[in-house]
């Protein structure tokens, strides 16, 4: 009896001593499976932040490029309306007694240049200003209407053009022109 019992103490105790190891892995492996889902949802959160940080980025990249693209149209559309609006300003401009403005601007001339020897002017008005002026006709220039005249030496020259008459009086009133328009 005494080896049976001896038997069976070792086998309790082993029982016990593999009970007591089963327990203690499983409790280890519970602690570690805890502390893994801790970490898997701390990692599953700050990505979730993340995430959100960079859909509201976008949204609000989104936005600004939305709002670039309409001040670009809306640009585009005034720049448009101003190109026609100084064409429609030449054309009324040419549109004007040639006979008044041609007299007008040849008396300028005889104050800002009595020098003025060549004069030139586009073929539609060559006869109304060689009628008018003693200053020898240099020829005709590509032109809506107006004059151009030179000294002698040709070193001076005063451009009195309707193109450059109305690029002048445009880039001066500009902001006046884009206020009246676009209020």
């Amino acid at each position: 009896m005494g080896l049976e019992n001896i038997i069976e103490k070792i086998q309790k105790e082993g029982t016990e001593k593999v009970t007591a190891i089963i327990n203690d892995a499983e409790n280890q492996a519970a602690q570690m499976l805890k502390s893994k889902q801790k970490l898997l949802k701390e990692h599953s959160e700050k990505k979730k932040q993340e995430l959100e940080m960079q859909i509201d980025s976008l949204k609000t990249q989104e936005a600004s490029g939305m709002e670039i693209e309409i001040k670009k149209i809306r640009l585009n559309t005034e720049k448009d309306v101003l190109n026609t609006t100084y064409t429609e300003s030449l054309q009324a401009l040419s549109a004007l007694p040639h006979d008044k403005m041609i007299s007008s601007l040849l008396k300028k001339i005889k104050k800002e240049l009595p020098e003025a020897a060549t004069i030139y002017s586009n073929k539609r008005d060559e006869p109304l200003v060689r009628s008018q002026t003693d200053i020898s006709y240099g020829g005709s220039i590509e032109t809506l209407g107006g004059i151009i005249v030179e000294n002698k030496e040709k070193t001076l020259q005063i451009d009195y053009r309707y193109e450059t008459i109305a690029e002048i009086v445009w880039d001066r009133s500009l902001k006046e022109i884009a206020e009246v328009l676009f209020k």
